[in-house]
């Protein structure tokens, strides 16, 4: 089957039984007029894994057609390697979010599935500022948050530097925690540092004052850029749609978000089934993921399904959007 997302293209592989552009027009009628209840989807979504008390990841993608900026901002909830998308909203801009912004997506998250159930939030460093570290610690809500390297902080002599300088010693060879509760943007923070492999600084900070490890947690955010190459050149190819108007694209998203979880449980049931011998890369993780594996099986049943017209192969498939599905017949 087709992995795309521009609709003509897509019309052009759809079953027979019609014109291609008779096809197209209906997928362009879908995504102006149907009606997506997007928290109904998200709890949809986390019934499907099992998730209980989950540790959140938050990113952007962004990329350009024509004039236009698509720039989306993806909250995760951190699973097994990869991020399973719950919600996310599309800005209306090119660049960064505010905290407002930011607070909203966290919102809807506790508004639907309650605060208990959020055990901290990890992001990369341009999810910082005074504002929403505050917003976030006045609310209880745990983080780990990398930072700039010219984060302003004192040191023990109550002078402002960079906080660069308090960590110039720290080595290859560990991950190094800051004696001192320091003061970053506005919040109580204790701090953790390592270096990359290009020996550059990487630092944590948390509002969990005596975390062991924050470094650890922070290293989960890396799940959500597995997710978006999954939804994009490994999978979906999701920027190559030639959809501008925010709201078709946030549908789009949708309709690509439940298509990589089905994917996704596909593949674990495929995999505790029958376990595959899968080659690991340099970073440690296999070669062909989960989501792949699965992936190429929906394919495969799909194919059953439309050109054989097997309604049994269609129930299977079917029964993997929910969390207990049937075993699967072929492949």
């Amino acid at each position: 089957m087709l992995k795309a997302v521009i609709l003509k293209k897509i019309a052009r592989h759809l079953p027979k039984g019609g014109k291609t552009d008779s096809h197209y027009r209906r997928l362009q009628r879908f995504f102006a007029e149907a009606r997506i209840d997007y928290d109904q989807l998200a709890l949809m979504i986390y019934r499907l894994f099992g998730l209980g008390k989950v540790t959140l990841t938050i990113d952007r993608t962004n990329w350009k057609w024509g004039k236009s900026n698509l720039n989306i901002f993806m909250l995760g909830v951190v699973y097994k390697g990869i991020a399973i998308p719950l919600y996310w909203q599309m800005l209306d801009k090119r660049g960064n979010t505010n905290h407002l912004e930011r607070c909203e997506l966290i919102e809807r998250f506790i508004k639907q599935f309650g605060k208990d159930n959020l055990e901290m939030i990890v992001a990369d460093r341009e999810f910082v500022g005074e504002k929403w570290f505050n917003w976030l610690t006045n609310n209880h809500i745990p983080f780990a948050i990398r930072i700039k390297k010219n984060s302003k902080v004192k040191n023990h002599h109550g002078k402002l530097v960079q906080i660069k300088e308090l960590l110039r010693h720290v080595s290859h060879q560990e991950t190094y925690r800051h004696g001192r509760i320091l003061t970053v943007d506005g919040c109580l923070v204790r701090v953790f540092a390592k270096r990359d492999k290009d020996y550059g600084l990487v630092i944590v900070a948390t509002n969990q004052l005596e975390t062991v490890d924050a470094m650890t947690s922070y290293a989960k955010r890396w799940e959500i850029e597995t997710l978006f190459a999954c939804l994009k050149g490994r999978g979906f190819n999701l920027e190559d749609t030639h959809l501008t108007h925010l709201d078709r694209v946030s549908k789009l998203v949708a309709v690509n978000a439940l298509a990589f979880c089905w994917a996704y449980h596909v593949g674990i049931y495929k995999d505790k089934d029958k376990p595959l011998k899968r080659k690991l890369k340099s970073n440690a993780r296999p070669q062909a993921s989960l989501f792949v594996l699965g992936l190429d099986v929906l394919i495969e049943g799909l194919r059953l399904v439309f050109f054989n017209n097997d309604k049994t192969v269609l129930r299977q498939l079917v029964s993997f959007l929910t969390p207990k599905p049937m075993k699967i017949g072929w492949g």
